[in-house]
């Protein structure tokens, strides 16, 4: 027997005892009394809302694209060149389904993207390749705007996967590369200190549209 086997029979023979996974209700995993998600009226939105701005990122609910492209102008008014991937705002960003050379996006100011929908658990959004436009983009841009329903939004990961299972049954989830997007991009390696966007977007703010809300009630 080689000094491997050795080791790896070692190995083996002093594992900790196998333990079952535990079982996830139907429908997501439970919530707690303290959980801001919890009972059958909760407003995720809100939910979603405080843990995206807990992270560093913005949350706008507003009724439609005339607000989104307002906000943009005013959260943003410096943006040289924005990419947009909603049809709605081609007056506000180019749209172009496809760009031959990625590395054409290297000096895109803000992407304006949609969303499939929001995990009110942890801010974080699902979002494709086929509403990415190119796959670097949500990345290497300087600021990220993501635009989704209200109603879109989920209340936790384990709802997350189920929704993204429905989205593939009904073929609307086809794509070779999706993500979970909760920005923006942020670390606290060198010493200890946060810094937003120190490795992709500088600031990320998500739109969630309701078209029977007023404009002036906002987050």
């Amino acid at each position: 027997m080689s000094s491997k086997d050795k080791i790896l029979g070692i190995v083996k023979n002093n594992q900790p005892p196998l333990s079952e996974l535990p079982e996830v209700p139907a429908g997501g995993a439970s919530r707690g009394a303290g959980d801001p998600s919890s009972g059958e009226n909760a407003d995720l939105s809100a939910a979603f809302t405080t843990m995206l701005e807990g992270i560093g990122g913005q949350v706008f609910l507003v009724s439609g694209y005339d607000r989104i492209a307002a906000i943009l102008r005013e959260q943003h008014p410096d943006a040289g060149r924005i990419v947009s991937g909603c049809p709605e705002l081609a007056s506000f960003g180019e749209i172009s389904a496809h760009y031959d050379d990625p590395h054409t996006l290297e000096n895109v100011d803000l992407a304006v993207l949609h969303a499939h929908f929001g995990v009110a658990e942890n801010g974080a959004c699902w979002i494709t390749e086929d509403q990415m436009i190119e796959r670097a983009l949500p990345f290497i841009t300087q600021h990220l705007a993501l635009v989704l329903r209200r109603d879109a939004m989920v209340a936790d990961m384990h709802e997350a996967y189920t929704q993204i299972a429905k989205l593939e049954e009904t073929g609307a989830g086809e794509y070779g590369f999706g993500t979970f997007i909760a920005g923006p991009s942020k670390t606290a390696d060198i010493e200890q200190s946060l810094v937003l966007g120190a490795h992709g977007p500088r600031s990320l703010i998500v739109f969630l549209l309701d078209e029977g809300v007023s404009d002036a009630g906002f987050y």
